[in-house]
């Protein structure tokens, strides 16, 4: 077996040409379909069809934030391009939610649900989902048709 190259960096999470797992992340139901999502520390992926959550690499006292509010399988996810505040999208079949990662960590820490907001409901399999520059906007791709959504309108329902 070949020795890996260079020196182990494992605060890095790598060791020469080989990774080092950091967290590991089993679900019951396969995501090896859904468009997962990662920015700066965070990463972001669906676990057990539809649960969201989100792992912050860099701060221990954030860890594995869950974010629950779909239905369906979540089959997309997008951060925003702005850090404050840091939003994410979460599309399935039955809707697209956007979060506040910071409103949903203050609610985690008082013992509340975290709460998202819907922006979007029934617009079929979401395969690609992406936000504007501004964060203003998503764009959705479902089946032949690419929706524009306004992400700062509440959809009826409000919340998740």
């Amino acid at each position: 077996m070949e020795e890996p190259r260079g020196d182990f960096c494992a605060d890095e999470g790598c060791a020469g040409d080989v990774v080092v797992e950091k967290y590991l992340a089993e679900s019951k139901v396969s995501a090896s379909h859904v468009q997962l999502a990662c920015r700066g520390p965070h990463c972001a992926f669906p676990v057990d069809g539809n649960e969201l959550r989100v792992w912050n690499a860099e701060d221990p006292s954030c860890q594995l934030l869950i974010l629950r509010g779909h239905h369906q399988p979540i089959t997309a996810v997008a951060f925003g391009n702005t850090v404050d505040p840091l939003l994410i999208c979460s599309a399935s079949e039955d809707y697209v939610i956007k979060w506040s990662l910071e409103e949903c960590r203050e609610k985690v820490l008082q013992g509340s649900p975290p709460r998202g907001i819907i922006v979007g409901a029934l617009l079929g399999k979401v395969r690609y989902l992406r936000f504007s520059p501004d964060d203003r906007v998503a764009a959705v791709c479902a089946g032949n048709k690419i929706f524009m959504l306004d992400v700062e309108v509440r959809f009826s329902p409000s919340a998740v």
